[in-house]
C-alpha cells in the first residue's frame, strides 16, 4: 500500500513541476545538500526518529514548490536510510512515503495560501505563513510515523505522539522559526538565503545532537526505573515466596516432631513402664540394677519427648526446653548449662529460635566435650541474636566439609536454615580454646 501511494505522490509531484520551480539551481543543490546534513542529524524519542530535515523541506516547500520539495525529500531518505543506516524495505518505503506526501501536502499548502493572499515568495509578509504551514506539517508527520510504524499497536498510537511528541516539542518550534527566519532572508536577499540557511544549520545540527543525547539519556533513565522498579517487585515475591515456603516447611517438621514425641509416648515409653512395674514385683535386690536402669531410661524417653514436641517445649518455657534437649546423652551430667535471655519465652518458642538453639547445644555435648556451656539470647532493633559458648575442644570451622566428616552435619543444617530465613550463623574456636557460634536472625513478632 506505501509503495502505491509513494508511487502516486510522485506522478502527481511530477505534474505540478514547472521549469521556473527549479531555478536557480545553485539554490536546489544547496537546500538539496543540506537537507542531507540536516537528515543525518536525528533525534531518538522511545521508537521514533524524529529528523531535522523538516526545517528544510518545509523551505523548500516555501520557495520552490512541491515538486522540488518531494524530489530533494524522497532523494536525502533514500541516501540516508538505504546508504547510511540500511533500514530494511518496508520503513524505507514507508519514510520515502512519508516525505513525498509532506513535500507534496505542504507545496500545495503554501501556493494556495499564496493565491488566497495574493502574495509572492519575495514578499515579506510571506514568511508568515511558514510557521503555522510548519507546526501543521510537523504535527502531521508524527502521526504519520505514529500510523504506519510495524511495531506500534493501534492501542499506543496516542500514547506514543504523547511520549514521542512532548519531547521533541521545544525543537520543532526551534526548526519553524529557523525555517521561517531561512524565507524571510530570501525575500529580502535572494540566492543568498542559501547560504543563510547552511549557517542555521551550523547551529541546529550540534543543537539536535545535544536533545538527541538528552532524550536518549532520560529514555535510558525511564527504562532503568520500570526495569529496577520489576526487579525489586520480583525480588519481594521471590521473598514472600522463599517465606512461605520456610514456614511451610517448618510446620511440616513441627508435625512430623509431635507425630514422632507421640508415638514414643504411645510406644517405648508404655512398654518401659510397663516392664519396670513388672521388675518392681519380682525379688527386689535381684531386680534392683533392671529397675534402676529403666528408670533412668523412662527420664531420657521423657526428656526426648519434651525436646520434641512443640506443645511441650512452649509449656516448660525456652531454657527448660534446652535442657531437656541435652538430657538423654550421657555427657551432658558433667555440664554447666548456663541460660540467660532478655527475649520473653513466647517469642524464643516460635520453631526456629528454639531448634537452632537446641541444636548447637546438643553439638556442643555430643562432639566438644564441655565442662561449661553458656547460652545468651538478646534482641537487637528487628533482630534475634544467639550466642552459644562452651569451653570444649573447638572446632575447625574453615572446612565445612571436614567438619562434616567429623560428624558436625547439624552445624550445615543450621547454616542453612538461618541463611534460608534471611539470617547469618557464624562459628569459630575462641582464643581460650572452647566454640563461640552466633546466630543473627530476623525477628517476627508472634502477636
Amino acid at each position: 500500500m506505501h509503495a502505491l501511494l509513494l508511487a502516486t505522490v510522485l506522478v502527481a509531484a511530477a505534474m505540478t513541476s514547472e521549469t521556473r520551480a527549479w531555478q536557480p539551481v545553485s539554490l536546489v543543490v544547496a537546500l538539496a545538500v543540506v537537507m542531507v546534513l540536516a537528515d543525518v542529524a536525528v533525534v531518538w524519542a522511545r521508537r521514533l526518529r524524529v529528523s531535522a530535515g523538516l526545517l528544510v523541506q518545509v523551505t523548500i516547500m516555501a520557495l520552490l514548490g512541491p515538486a522540488p520539495a518531494v524530489a530533494i525529500a524522497v532523494a536525502s531518505i533514500f541516501v540516508i536510510d538505504a546508504v547510511i543506516y540500511r533500514v530494511g524495505p518496508i520503513r524505507l518505503v514507508m519514510n520515502l512515503t512519508i516525505v513525498a506526501v509532506l513535500g507534496l501536502a505542504g507545496g500545495l499548502l503554501f501556493a494556495a495560501l499564496r493565491d488566497a493572499f495574493g502574495i509572492g515568495t519575495d514578499d515579506t509578509v510571506y514568511a508568515a505563513l511558514v510557521l503555522p504551514v510548519y507546526v501543521v506539517l510537523a504535527a502531521a508527520n508524527l502521526v504519520m510515523v505514529v500510523v504506519g510504524h510495524p511495531y506500534i499497536e493501534r492501542a499506543d498510537w496516542g500514547r506514543t505522539i504523547k511520549e514521542s511528541g512532548l519531547p521533541t516539542l521545544p525543537l520543532e518550534l526551534v526548526n519553524a522559526v529557523l525555517a521561517t527566519t531561512a524565507v524571510l532572508l530570501w525575500t529580502q536577499r535572494g540566492v543568498d538565503a542559501a547560504v543563510g540557511l547552511l549557517a542555521v544549520l551550523v547551529v541546529i545540527i550540534p543543537l539536535t545532537r545535544s536533545v538527541m543525547d538528552g532524550l536518549k539519556n532520560s529514555d535510558d533513565l525511564v527504562e532503568l526505573r520500570e526495569v529496577s522498579d520489576a526487579r525489586a517487585e520480583e525480588v519481594g515475591r521471590l521473598a514472600a515466596d522463599r517465606e512461605r515456603l520456610l514456614a511451610e516447611v517448618m510446620d511440616a517438621e513441627e508435625r512430623e516432631r509431635a507425630r514422632l514425641a507421640e508415638s514414643l509416648h504411645d510406644g517405648p515409653m508404655q512398654r518401659l513402664i510397663a516392664l519396670r512395674q513388672d521388675a518392681a514385683e519380682d525379688d527386689a535386690a535381684a531386680t534392683a540394677a533392671m529397675v534402676a536402669g529403666m528408670d533412668e531410661a523412662i527420664s531420657e524417653t521423657r526428656a526426648v519427648i519434651s525436646s520434641l514436641h512443640p506443645a511441650t517445649s512452649r509449656e516448660i518455657g525456652f531454657e527448660a526446653s534446652l535442657r531437656a534437649a541435652i538430657a538423654p546423652f550421657p555427657a551432658a551430667r558433667s555440664v554447666q548449662l548456663t541460660v540467660h535471655s532478655t527475649v520473653d519465652d513466647r517469642t524464643l518458642a516460635v520453631a526456629l529460635p528454639l531448634r537452632i538453639a537446641q541444636e548447637l547445644t546438643v553439638n556442643a555435648v555430643k562432639h566438644a566435650r564441655p565442662a561449661r556451656i553458656d547460652v545468651v539470647v538478646t534482641r537487637a532493633a528487628d533482630q534475634i541474636v544467639l550466642e552459644v559458648n562452651d569451653d570444649g575442644v573447638g572446632i575447625d570451622s574453615s572446612d565445612s566439609s571436614r567438619a562434616v566428616q567429623a560428624g558436625h552435619v547439624g552445624l550445615a543444617m543450621v547454616r542453612r536454615r538461618v541463611e534460608d530465613s534471611g539470617g547469618r550463623f557464624e562459628i569459630e574456636t575462641r582464643a581460650d580454646g572452647g566454640t563461640r557460634s552466633r546466630v543473627v536472625l530476623p525477628f517476627h513478632d508472634p502477636a
